[in-house]
């Protein structure tokens, strides 16, 4: 048995990479359902197109959990959504770079929250298609990805 029921994270997820598998493999690890929130601000890639990649990846490495994704303009929108389960069944994922947002979702919701590292960024898989540089795109992006990120990238640049 699983930790917690649910587990959350919201996000840009404009070029997924090797840091956002990662984050899914935690989240799976740790609750039954994961609910991915994608932010549909204005300056964030078609949210079908970045969706469509997420769900391929996710079947491709079968994380063992029920996921459902989320457009959502900001993470307030989608966390109200978890009111199916008690606080405490709830875990919030985000990167370092968002520890204001756990700390505010603590407070205000009483969910447990996780900070991880960023392992890379969709500005790095960015550079590394403009600049061809296959090696480090192979390296940084999950192979069963690689062409729909690139794919991605391209189309709106």
């Amino acid at each position: 048995m699983k930790d917690y029921k649910l587990a959350v994270t919201f996000g840009r997820f404009n070029l997924l990479h090797n840091g956002h598998y990662d984050l899914f493999k935690q989240m799976a690890d740790c609750a039954d359902e994961i609910s991915i929130g994608i932010s549909t601000g204005p300056d964030n890639i078609v949210y079908r197109n970045r969706a469509d990649v997420i769900l391929k990846l996710i079947n491709n490495v079968k994380l063992g959990s029920t996921v459902a994704l989320w457009p959502k303009r900001q993470p307030f929108e989608l966390l109200k959504e978890c009111g199916h389960v008690e606080p405490e069944e709830v875990i919030f994922f985000v990167g370092e770079d968002q520890y204001k947002l756990a700390k505010a979702v603590e407070r205000v919701l009483g969910f447990t929250t996780r900070t991880i590292p960023r392992l890379t960024s969709s500005t790095t898989v960015r550079a590394a298609i403009d600049e061809e540089d296959w090696d480090i795109i192979a390296s940084i992006v999950p192979p069963c990805i690689v062409n729909d990120v690139v794919k991605l990238h391209l189309n709106n640049a």
